[in-house]
């Protein structure tokens, strides 16, 4: 299979702040299924530091599975995957560290409000509560008014732009970003655009998977279609290609 490369470089770092043409994820014959059926079928991709590439693919083609693989949420049956230089599987811990996660159905618990839910979330991440704005962080993501209402009365939209604040609680160099438009008026899209680029400036790498292709080629490097078990590079798109 050829391999989808966006950059070259070292393996190994810790970005944001290292080489420009660091690889942070790197796969190498990844492999994954279930029930016996391939999922994944020897995946080969290099993704360099502060890039940004969408995957693409109809449901079940896989992407969640290899966010997943990614976020060390999942083992692969075989090959390798590497963040910044860790395997997913033998150095897992490092790889947690260097990653942020958002799920496609946000994952907040509904007992509590938007507040207590950053709070929460900061907590765990080993954050002072006193280095950590909750107000600004739901100021930044649309729901200063909504922040003291329990999740359970929030809306599917309301409740990604509650996932996004706490993505923003890392300062993690690799996003893995799943489904980000899904759920959201023009406005939260347009919010996840925002971020996205934000992430890029900071030297982040973003790998998101997105059914809305339009929308990912306004945001993205690269397009990478997910079909068959394979990758399939759809467009390599650079700055310049970028509205």
């Amino acid at each position: 299979m050829t391999r989808a490369a966006f950059a070259d470089g070292a393996a190994r770092g810790d970005g944001p702040a290292g080489a420009e043409h660091e690889v942070a994820i790197r796969l190498r014959g990844l492999v994954q299924g279930y029930g016996g059926a391939p999922v994944l079928a020897g995946l080969d991709l290099d993704v360099g530091a502060g890039r940004v590439v969408a995957l693409h693919g109809p449901n079940g083609a896989g992407k969640t599975t290899l966010l997943r693989l990614l976020g060390t949420r999942l083992r692969p049956a075989a090959g390798t995957a590497t963040v910044h230089g860790f395997d997913v599987v033998r150095e897992a811990h490092e790889v947690r560290a260097r990653v942020a996660s958002l799920p496609v159905f946000g994952g907040a618990y509904g007992a509590l409000s938007g507040r207590e839910n950053l709070r929460l979330a900061a907590a765990l991440r080993g954050l002072a509560p006193e280095v950590v704005d909750v107000a600004g962080l739901l100021d930044r993501v649309g729901l200063t008014r909504a922040g003291d209402h329990l999740v359970r009365a929030y809306s599917s939209g309301m409740r990604k732009r509650l996932a996004l604040a706490r993505l923003l609680l890392t300062d993690a160099p690799v996003w893995l970003l799943d489904e980000p438009y899904a759920a959201l008026d023009e406005d939260g899209q347009a919010l996840v655009d925002t971020l996205v680029a934000d992430a890029r400036r900071e030297g982040r790498t973003v790998l998101l998977a997105s059914h809305d292709l339009p929308r990912s080629r306004g945001t993205a490097d690269a397009i990478v279609e997910v079909a068959g078990g394979r990758l399939r590079v759809v467009a390599h798109l650079g700055e310049g290609a970028r509205s």
